[in-house]
């Protein structure tokens, strides 16, 4: 098992240092187009933000936004795989590419109400502390399938071209054992500090 753990962990640490620039980078991107359309239209923002504020300002839903972080973040998980095996290089990076999008939305909307400052403050209260495990697991998803997607592609390569071509060496043993045992824990810790942390910590910046 310690073995199957550790399996290709020099390729999980490659695509977790590319998966967090491309969030800083798009982020940012999207981030920053976000606030100047919405610096142009002051009401829209207010009506998005009095949203979020009411969003934020249950406390007694917490069980239930926990429920539907993690059922939701675990099927964006689990679909990162299942795309993974279409032969297609490339594709899972889609969902993780409009996750991070929709930071930077949400931080862009902030940033039109209260200021450079106050989307930083969101960043380092409402997104940090559970995103860095959200995000990671995400992009060790992305890794796992991009491995699956490899191997799939090169077995039908051997199969209708070239039968001499290299035969793929996935563990999909160790595969599936990443993906049980390091992703889906950490969305459900993640999920957690969402569900029951994030909205006491963002409610000291709507109200």
């Amino acid at each position: 098992m310690k073995k199957r753990l550790g399996y290709n962990l020099n390729v999980i640490g490659h695509y977790l240092l590319i998966g967090w620039l491309i969030f800083f980078g798009v982020t940012i991107f999207v981030g920053l187009v976000t606030y100047l359309v919405m610096g142009a239209n002051p009401n829209f923002v207010r009506g998005i933000f009095t949203g979020l504020s009411g969003k934020f300002a249950n406390t007694h839903d917490s069980l239930s936004a926990f429920w539907a972080i993690l059922v939701n973040n675990e099927r964006v998980a689990f679909g990162l795989m299942i795309i993974g095996m279409i032969p297609i290089p490339f594709l899972y990076w889609i969902s993780y590419y409009l996750t991070c999008a929709s930071v930077g939305l949400v931080l862009g909307i902030y940033a039109a109400k209260l200021g450079i400052g106050g989307a930083l403050a969101a960043f380092v209260l409402g997104i940090l502390p559970h995103g860095i495990l959200e995000m990671s697991a995400l992009i060790i998803g992305v890794a796992l399938a991009a491995q699956v997607n490899k191997a799939l592609r090169q077995s039908i390569k051997r199969f209708f071209a070239d039968p001499y071509y290299r035969k793929s060496s996935l563990d999909a043993k160790a595969i599936a054992l990443q993906y049980v045992c390091i992703i889906i824990p950490m969305i459900a810790v993640a999920a957690l500090i969402e569900g029951f942390v994030t909205p006491a910590l963002l409610r000291l910046l709507v109200h």
